[in-house]
């Protein structure tokens, strides 16, 4: 099954990933196509030459630049940081997997046994601050979102989101950036709260358009399985890049365990890896 990654930089002359990401993204890589397929990377030209210069360039079957295309587009991408994401859908025709860069599957997937044609890695609980009413929102340009919208969904979590059908897509891509496109975010009493808008057109946006498009979602695992120990199915760091970002200690512990694992599941790569400068201090 063919899958893709996404780094948008914005070409922002500081943008660094940390060594722990580096890590993750590429053991993200490596087991996909063990187990998987072929995963290809769309970013932009300055993440292509940041790869480049650290040496990972070729873990993923291809790198492309096509997020460059995003520059002509008139959408803030402060308050859409993930628009990237479904930009590259445009790349992929389905089927595909759209997986992101701090997600590791562990197993190989056996598709045919979704019976649908999105699966995504849970759903969210919409009774959150972040996925208010219809009300909440903003546009200009006379937008408006359509009535028959089901606000009683639970929101979709596509950090593992599997897209079958490409009508579907093709739906839930441009209604996304017309909505990107005329957004305009009002100043509330807690200052610019933009999250809702972003979480509105990837999470949201994506059981709403399955609804109306009569399609069902399969769902890998709930939240209660996400904060327990017990699956051995994916890892994603989520939250836990912050903690790692604040703790030297444990960053450079996790990145050492990765290490370790590149070196048990592929030593070829491994080797290469040991010689690249910002990451040969963890394979010591």
């Amino acid at each position: 099954m063919r899958a893709f990654h996404i780094l948008r930089t914005k070409k922002n002359p500081d943008f660094q990933l940390e060594d722990f990401e580096i890590f993750t993204m590429i053991l993200s890589a490596l087991e996909w196509q063990k187990f998987n397929g072929e995963i290809f990377l769309y970013t932009d030209s300055h993440g292509k030459n940041f790869l480049d210069n650290v040496g990972i360039s070729e873990i993923w079957n291809g790198v492309y630049n096509s997020l460059d295309a995003m520059d002509k587009f008139d959408i803030d991408e402060n308050i859409f940081w993930a628009g990237a994401k479904i930009f590259a859908l445009a790349y992929n025709p389905p089927p595909c997997v759209m997986i992101d860069l701090d997600f590791i599957v562990w197993q190989p997937i056996n598709f045919d046994r979704f019976n649908s044609d999105i699966a995504v890695i849970h759903r969210e609980e919409k009774n959150l601050p972040c996925y208010p009413d219809k009300n909440y929102f903003t546009f200009k340009n006379n937008f408006t979102l359509p009535e028959n919208l089901n606000w009683s969904l639970d929101p979709c979590n596509t950090a593992f989101a599997y897209f079958g059908d490409k009508n579907f897509v093709a739906k839930y891509r441009d209604f996304a950036f017309e909505f990107m496109h005329n957004a305009t975010p009002e100043k509330n009493k807690n200052g610019w709260d933009l999250l809702p808008y972003m979480v509105f057109v990837e999470q949201r946006w994506l059981a709403m358009c399955a609804e109306i498009c009569g399609k069902k979602i399969y769902s890998f695992s709930n939240l209660i399985e996400l904060f327990d120990d017990k699956q051995k199915f994916f890892t994603h760091l989520w939250g836990h890049k912050q903690s790692l970002r604040e703790n030297p200690n444990a960053e450079e512990k996790f990145c050492r365990e990765c290490a370790k694992r590149i070196a048990y599941d592929f030593p070829k790569r491994a080797k290469k890896f040991s010689e690249l400068n910002q990451l040969q201090k963890y394979f010591c």
